[in-house]
């Protein structure tokens, strides 16, 4: 093969990438997302700087006790969007107002359930966060329930390929984060303020994205026609194991510290966890438009290799860039956003950059297989993260322990769950 063969071929298949439906999508995702994300942290550091290091502490813990309690409703998410992306591909819209509804009374079931079940164990959930009242622990749950709401919203934007809608309503929901927290926290109601702008803004945003998505709908629906055996609940217990697991191997690690650390140090490690996980949410415009495409390629029973490849390479050449600006910059970054406060929390940021950055590999193939109706992650997850939050539950001697031990854990399964892809791939080519 001559270099001229060679050239061409790599110019038809830099051609291709560019013309990828994937990377146009994914790319004005990516920029809504960016946005978003950055507004979202500047919003983190106006927490940081308006609440003392031991209340942004307990701020940063609900916060992530926050994401992990609602990873079930990922599951949900994952699959609604599942749903949506094959009604779209078969055009059974008219099926679409019957789901939206029968999801959102299912909702409003779980959500009263969820709060009923909370109330037992407000005051152990109290103390264990280091609360001083229970306030923070009831704008919490309200925030979970608001949540769900949000995320059928997302999923059916996500289903019907409405990316436009998706990484706007990402973007008005942290502006009115923002503002909102601003002004409680400014009236001096500290992290209860700073929950209930969260809860505020939630309630915003689902209502612009309710009556966005049912102005889409077919004059008329099919109420109460929707076939039971239309929803795929089968898949929805491995699903969820993956969700709950991803975000216990992501999100506990700030919850624990909380516990086994002095607040004044469990605050420097939320100020360098939450610029570190800035690493894991980057490609999240990437996967958010991977995954209806996977669904709707495996419904019309078209091979997504090609798109996976793209995901993959653009997410680990992108994530690994800032994971390396924070190795260099790390120190410089936190005190220019945090302040004097913060001391000591850039020398954590430079490294834990480096220990999120397998799990974006991780998240690319979940939620790739996933969208194929695969759960080969799910008992990956399974195994892997009881094991990482026993590690750092026996080994916590330091915070450089802590986010060793969350580098091998990803490391792991990169390794394991990438080594069986490529071997299934090349049993079925």
């Amino acid at each position: 093969m001559t270099f001229t063969t060679v050239t061409t071929k790599l110019k038809v298949n830099f051609t291709h990438l560019i013309a990828s439906k994937l990377l146009r999508a994914g790319f004005w995702l990516t920029i809504a997302n960016v946005l978003a994300g950055m507004l979202g942290y500047a919003y983190q550091v106006l927490m940081g700087r308006l609440l003392s290091p031991v209340d942004f502490a307990l701020f940063s813990a609900i916060m992530a006790l926050t994401m992990f309690i609602s990873s079930p409703l990922g599951a949900m998410f994952m699959v609604v969007s599942r749903r949506v992306s094959i009604l779209c591909a078969h055009n059974q819209f008219d099926v679409l107002r019957s789901l939206y509804w029968r999801t959102h009374k299912f909702l409003v079931l779980g959500g009263l359930f969820f709060l009923l079940l909370l109330f037992p164990f407000v005051s152990e959930v109290q103390t264990y966060l280091k609360a001083m009242t229970p306030i923070p622990i009831w704008i919490f749950g309200g925030v979970i329930v608001f949540s769900a709401f949000v995320l059928i919203n997302n999923a059916f934007f996500q289903g019907m390929q409405f990316f436009g809608w998706l990484g706007s309503v990402g973007v008005i929901g942290v502006v009115l984060k923002i503002v909102l927290c601003y002004v409680l926290l400014t009236l001096g109601f500290g992290v209860d303020g700073a929950l209930a702008g969260i809860f505020l803004s939630l309630g915003g945003i689902w209502l612009i994205g309710a009556v966005s998505i049912t102005r889409r709908f077919p004059a008329k629906g099919l109420e109460g026609k929707l076939p039971v055996e239309s929803f795929p609940w089968k898949t929805i217990l491995p699903v969820l194991i993956a969700n709950i697991a991803f975000a216990a191997m992501t999100q506990l690690d700030m919850v624990l510290v909380n516990w086994y650390f002095p607040s004044e140090q469990a605050g420097l490690y939320a100020a360098a966890s939450v610029l570190g996980k800035a690493v894991l949410y980057l490609p999240g415009g990437l996967v958010m438009a991977l995954y209806p495409m996977v669904a709707e390629n495996h419904a019309k029973d078209q091979s997504s290799a090609h798109i996976m490849f793209q995901a993959v390479v653009t997410t680990f050449f992108l994530c690994a860039t800032v994971a390396i600006v924070y190795w260099f910059l790390g120190e410089w970054l936190i005190n220019l956003l945090y302040g004097n406060a913060y001391i000591g929390a850039g020398k954590l940021l430079s490294w834990y950059g480096l220990a999120i950055l397998p799990m974006t590999l991780v998240m690319v193939a979940e939620y790739f297989l996933i969208a194929k109706g695969r759960v080969l992650f799910a008992w990956l997850f399974l195994g892997m993260a009881p094991l990482q939050v026993l590690a750092i539950h026996f080994w916590h001697e330091s915070m450089w322990m802590v986010i060793a031990i969350m580098g091998g854990s990803g490391s792991t399964l990169v390794i394991i769950g990438y080594t069986m892809l490529w071997l299934d791939f090349r049993r079925v080519t």
